[in-house]
């Protein structure tokens, strides 16, 4: 065979991916009879990148940039390169590129390169590799949704570009054989071009059953990617010889996605026929995925047997095959009579004999087993139950090798399959230690949340998700996540002493957003300070809110309230607060109290007797303008009080001075001349006497007293008076001094105004011009 040919063959086996749930995906592979080849490829198996490099750049040294033999070796660069990437933790987009720079640099120099194509077949390879990289990432994690999305765009690429490639093989393979002379060298470019164009309807398959891993075990994606995978084995079929490696390896592959199925009894019978044309005992791969079938038609009895086998009494000792040491852990992790140290060393074997990317297919194969049981609701009990503790181990393993980020992603899907809370969250925490060491901050809040919720009655739960908040806020999140989850250490741990300090931050957080009613709501049901907090952002929520929206206010503090007044003291305070804020209509479902003799007591007595009330002594200073406040509200809302209220104010020292309160109160009193002398003082004073006239010109307008409506008119012209005519305020203005005249029932004289101002000083505004039309 042409050495290249060997070389193309084996390279393929090395460096596309090598999934364990689509189990031996390697495809066509064969025992190479070339020294160096076998060389590289156990150097790079044991991690000896140093070695292996320098062998290979030694003889890019000694060929021709032009050769196959300089290509071979540029091949063999990259996929070291490759192999290196495959130990970090995050195969990124710029580790594809310089993974393929080597065979990218020879392409630009030689763009007519005699094998472009197979270089260009490596380029594939590293791709599918990053996405391999990506799946076992997800596996680990499933909620990396970012990592699924990048896994699924790497394979759809690789797809295309594969499909892309066997059509130009085949292109290249129909210009040489239109050549009229067919010497030796153009013979083994046809053989080598028809091999990787087959290779090429492999790969295409593997892609389709490496898209499977994206999906949970048994979800109907799942089903679906591997229904695909398997009529896109049926299609490679059709395209390619009846008697080739590449159509064995394609039925072997179509054995898996029957098995992706979870169609056991099909996946057994077409393994039978493949195992006539493929011994189990020549091709690892079909012995391991034999074993595979047994292990998930549930024949464990065989699929010992046929370990037992292959490994003997000493299975660290047994040919090196990644397939079956993988399936042997499967196996172990079904067993019945199996301990958990013997799991965790079969993974440390794997390690040793398959180096990092063995080890992690390894460990993602514990961790799918782990969540498997921990979702199983049937679970009872019996049979082999894994051990957390084993993936955990493995976790500190890396934590003490210096890989955090390993470290924490082992810790964490150890903890989230944890089922002792306590554990659970400990286990949390030592994930959460690892990823901040790895600067993933993110990470860790999330892993302390999400057991945390999990395991809500574990030991530390309440600490966990408040710690999660604080490693939250340094990935700078949305102020809406942080609320959030402060909400859930609040609800969730309402008895912690670490609510309070949630709660704290929540109302800090609310109170900043001016959402003053939330923020004391939330210090109500935690009882912060002894409601004292609590009732004092429901002070600045009633002081801050619109009259109109007072009433819907006192529900939500009633509600917020409804499960703390049966305690006396709360009892007391709810009442003081009551006396001043709550409007007359809310006060008759108050709790009763023992009694004070405090003011706010006498005051809420004298608000519930109404019209029936006796005279309210002055209150203190410090309350004064408080107390006449509330009162003044009550007037405003109920005429039949107004004049009651007014003669107990105005018998009290005045809170501030001429203020247009108590040139209100005076017009409740009919004391019409005495407002507006008030008034007028106020509009000389003031230092906007527009607001003071406007506001003289609604008080006296809304008085039942015609005296008092006729003045409202006086005013209402004077603020017209004092502003651009023909002004949308101008207007204003004029429309309420009508509308006074209209209510003194002088409607001919209101319509003649209106009129008038329509036809001289109409306004542009159509609702104002509506209002006119209303009032003629």
């Amino acid at each position: 065979m042409h050495p290249f040919a060997l070389h193309c063959l084996w390279m393929l086996a090395l460096a596309l991916p090598q999934l364990h749930a689509i189990a031996e995906q390697t495809p066509v592979a064969r025992v190479t009879n070339d020294r160096d080849a076998d060389l590289i490829r156990e150097l790079i198996r044991r991690g000896e990148f140093e070695t292996a490099e320098r062998l290979i750049r030694r003889g890019l040294q000694s060929a021709t940039p032009s050769s196959d033999l300089y290509a071979r070796q540029t091949i063999w660069l990259s996929e070291l390169e490759t192999a290196r990437r495959r130990t970090i933790d995050n195969f990124e987009n710029e580790d594809i590129t310089a993974a393929q720079q080597p065979t990218t640099e020879l392409i630009t120099a030689y763009p007519e390169h005699s094998r472009r194509l197979f270089l260009e077949s490596q380029q594939i390879a590293v791709e599918l590799a990053a996405a391999e990289h990506d799946l076992l990432a997800i596996m680990v994690n499933p909620g990396d949704t970012d990592r699924g999305e990048r896994a699924l765009r790497r394979l759809t690429d690789a797809a295309a570009k594969s499909e892309s490639l066997s059509k130009a093989a085949a292109e290249e393979k129909t210009r040489l054989n239109s050549q009229t002379s067919m010497s030796p060298s153009v013979m083994a470019m046809l053989a080598d071009l028809t091999r990787l164009e087959q290779e090429t309807q492999v790969q295409i398959v593997q892609i389709k059953l490496m898209e499977t891993e994206l999906f949970p075990n048994g979800s109907d994606d799942r089903l679906a990617a591997a229904t695909a995978a398997l009529r896109s084995a049926d299609q490679a079929l059709t395209r390619l010889p009846s008697e080739c490696q590449a159509r064995n390896e394609v039925e072997r592959l179509r054995v898996v996605a029957l098995l992706r199925s979870e169609d056991f009894e099909r996946a057994r019978r077409a393994f039978d026929e493949l195992a006539r044309e493929v011994s189990p005992d020549s091709d690892s791969r079909v012995r391991a995925l034999d074993i595979q079938i047994d292990l998930h038609s549930n024949h464990q009895a065989d699929a010992i047997k046929k370990l037992d086998a292959f490994y003997g009494k000493q299975p660290t000792q047994a040919p090196l095959s990644i397939e079956m040491d993988l399936v042997r852990l499967e196996s172990l992790l079904t067993r019945n009579d199996t301990n958990k140290n013997s799991v965790g060393d079969w993974i440390d074997s794997i390690g040793t004999r398959h180096g990092a990317y063995g080890r992690r297919r390894a460990e993602t194969i514990a961790i799918g087993s782990l969540r498997s049981q921990s979702g199983d609701a049937s679970a009872d009990g019996t049979g082999n139950r894994m051990d957390p503790s084993i993936i955990a181990a493995q976790g500190r393993q890396y934590l003490r090798d210096g890989n955090p980020l390993r470290a924490a992603q082992l810790l964490a899907s150890a903890a989230m399959t944890e089922s002792n809370p306590n554990q659970a969250i400990q286990r949390s925490l030592e994930a959460a230690a690892a990823f901040v060491a790895a600067k993933q901050p993110g990470n860790a809040a999330d892993i302390l949340a999400g057991v945390a919720k999990l395991k809500p009655t574990g030991s530390g739960a309440a600490a966990a998700h408040l710690q999660a908040v604080l490693l939250k806020t340094k990935t700078k999140p949305a102020a809406s996540e942080i609320e959030a989850m402060l909400r859930t250490t609040v609800t969730m741990w309402p008895d912690s002493e670490h609510a309070p300090q949630a709660g704290n931050w929540l109302i800090k957080l609310l109170s900043a957003d001016k959402r003053i009613v939330e923020a004391a709501e939330v210090a109500t049901e935690l009882g912060l300070d002894h409601d004292e907090t609590a009732l004092e952002l429901w002070r600045q929520a009633f002081r801050e809110s619109d009259p109109a929206d007072q009433s819907e206010l006192t529900t939500r503090m009633k509600q917020a309230f409804a499960s703390s007044l049966g305690e006396a003291d709360v009892v007391v305070r709810y009442r003081e607060f009551a006396a001043y804020f709550f409007d007359r209509d809310a006060l008759n479902d108050l709790p009763d109290s023992a009694g004070t003799d405090s003011y706010s007591e006498t005051l809420l007595q004298f608000r519930l007797r109404g019209k029936q009330a006796t005279e309210l002594p002055a209150p203190p200073a410090d309350i004064l303008d408080d107390t006449v406040a509330r009162l003044m509200q009550d007037g405003r809302q109920n005429a039949s009080l107004r004049v009651t209220i007014a003669n107990q104010i105005e018998s009290w020292p005045e809170p501030s001075g001429n203020s247009l309160d108590h040139a209100e109160r005076q017009i409740w009193l009919g004391r019409i001349e005495d407002a507006k002398a008030t008034v007028e003082a106020l509009v000389k004073e003031s230092a906007s006497p527009g607001w003071v006239i406007r506001t003289a010109a609604t008080l006296f307008g809304s008085s039942d007293n015609d005296e008092a409506r006729r003045e409202s008119i006086q005013w209402w012209d004077r603020l017209a008076a004092g502003l651009p005519v023909g002004s949308d305020d101008w207007h204003k203005a004029k429309i309420e001094s009508i509308r006074a005249i209209k209510q003194l029932g002088d409607a001919e004289r209101a319509q003649q105004r209106a009129r008038y101002i329509l036809l001289t000083r109409p306004p542009t505004a159509p609702d104002l011009r509506r209002q006119y039309q209303d009032l003629q």
